[in-house]
């Protein structure tokens, strides 16, 4: 099965200190250094790895479009590094490279900035692979670096998706279908669907899914409606489930996204069956470009029409 291929949606927003509250312009007088201007100069500055030795990762951005202040296209190479580890071939089984400590393993994961011209708003979308993401690492470093060069000021970048169904941009988004996932069911799961003995490290999930021109409801309202047992879990038919995806309507199409579950599935909007991979295994930069693209302008248009 090809690798999961995820992106995470994030508004961001510039406010002045002792008003928090309020949004300020991009073009407030106060301001050193704006935020499209910052963007881009950030940018284009990372170019050599950034690496943190506590969390043994490091980064750098390979910027390879960019068409106007703010607005800014490419991959951030994500890299992991401090132990050991084999290299060994598939097929063969043969070891191909013994990794070092101080090997860095990189990985390309997409990254989005975009600032509407006439926006006081910009959005960002990053690339998640196999569950690895660099959103924390990244957007830290862009946070204090603009609050060092504009005192007074602070930095938000908001997930536009969030674990909380209801506090999402989509809440009032129709949902399709969903899916429950309970991952490594036991057997007291299994046993039931089973004549004779289950078969062992299985995937229970449960699918329900909307007749045509029909809809489940919107986000808000299944999220709501999914009873919840102990932390962390979510019980339908005495089975508690640890993920729970519903497909929303998101720039034109159904997406599948994540609403219930850990760090690395709540929130992020699955465009594994809409990208074209490279020899590589990766996704090509034009297929990941072109969901972007959509997913951000569906952004701004719903956030202008919320606000209009």
């Amino acid at each position: 099965m090809p690798s999961a291929i995820g992106i995470r949606g994030y508004l961001i927003t510039v406010h002045r200190k002792g008003d928090p509250a309020a949004m300020v312009s991009f073009g407030d007088v106060g301001l050193n250094n704006g935020p499209r201007e910052f963007i881009t100069k950030f940018v284009t500055e990372k170019i050599a790895a950034v690496q943190d030795d506590e969390r043994e990762r490091s980064w750098y951005f390979e910027e390879r479009e960019a068409d106007g202040p703010g607005n800014s296209k490419g991959y951030v190479k994500y890299g992991t590094f401090g132990f050991e580890s084999d290299f060994v071939n598939t097929k063969t089984k043969k070891r191909n490279y013994r990794r070092r400590t101080d090997d860095v393993e990189e990985i390309p994961l997409y990254y989005e900035f975009w600032s509407p011209e006439t926006s006081d708003l910009a959005f960002a979308a990053f690339q998640s692979f196999q569950g690895r993401s660099c959103i924390t690492m990244v957007m830290a470093y862009v946070k204090d670096a603009f609050e060092a060069a504009n005192p007074g000021f602070y930095f938000r970048y908001r997930k536009l998706l969030p674990n909380d169904a209801g506090g999402s941009l989509y809440s009032g988004g129709p949902v399709k279908r969903l899916r429950l996932i309970k991952r490594n069911a036991s057997g007291d799961v299994t046993d039931r669907y089973f004549n004779d003995e289950a078969p062992t490290n299985v995937d229970f999930e449960v699918r329900m899914t909307a007749r045509r021109n029909k809809t489940l409801g919107d986000l808000a309202s299944v999220a709501k409606s999914l009873t919840h047992g102990a932390a962390g879990v979510v019980m339908h038919d005495g089975i508690e489930f640890t993920q729970a995806i519903a497909d929303v309507k998101i720039g034109g199409k159904y997406r599948p996204v994540g609403i219930f579950g850990g760090n690395t599935d709540a929130g992020v909007i699955d465009i594994t069956g809409d990208v074209v991979r490279g020899m590589d295994g990766h996704p090509t930069f034009e297929s990941l470009k072109k969901q972007c693209d959509d997913i951000l302008k569906d952004f701004y248009e719903v956030l202008a029409n919320k606000s209009s």
